[in-house]
């Protein structure tokens, strides 16, 4: 990847509808070639999909709480049925392992207190090998953002 593709990543990853003509408008190239250069991002994997952007809030899910979870066991299998367990429940939107204290951090989105406390006892509490849990409510997020930083900014 040269500089041109790391503009016209940069670019997209703030508005993934920009046209092919709008880009080269924007860096100084034709549309063909900057066409070009996203297809062969996408077929390398750079660019690995493009999706709309939802405020959490207005859809019922602004209650944001980080599970800090530990294992019990840690031997060959035990952690991938917890991580398959994990992945399956829609309420994770993310799910990360971890170094320290525990094993995994979890991000779960809901509109109530109450559904969490029902998420954790009806769902997470059935899965087996989960030592213990430490959860963080969070109250006010001060920065999101969905954007890598890229060493090349368009002016």
């Amino acid at each position: 990847m040269d500089e041109i593709d790391m503009k016209i990543l940069d670019l997209l990853q703030n508005d993934a509808k920009l046209t092919a003509k709008t880009l080269g408008d924007r860096i100084a190239l034709s549309q063909t070639p900057v066409y070009e250069r996203i297809k062969k991002l996408e077929r390398n994997g750079v660019i690995q999909k493009y999706v709309a952007l939802l405020d959490p809030a207005k859809l019922g899910q602004n209650l944001v709480i980080f599970m800090n979870i530990s294992l019990g066991e840690h031997r060959v299998g035990s952690r991938e049925e917890v991580i398959d367990s994990l992945v399956s429940l829609s309420e994770v939107s993310e799910l990360y392992q971890t170094s320290g204290r525990y094993d995994f951090l979890a991000k779960v989105r809901l509109n109530q207190i109450v559904e969490y406390r029902n998420f954790l006892v009806e769902k997470v509490a059935e899965i087996p090998n989960i030592k213990d849990i430490d959860s963080l409510i969070v109250l006010e997020t001060i920065k999101y953002s969905t954007t890598l930083n890229l060493p090349v900014k368009v002016a």
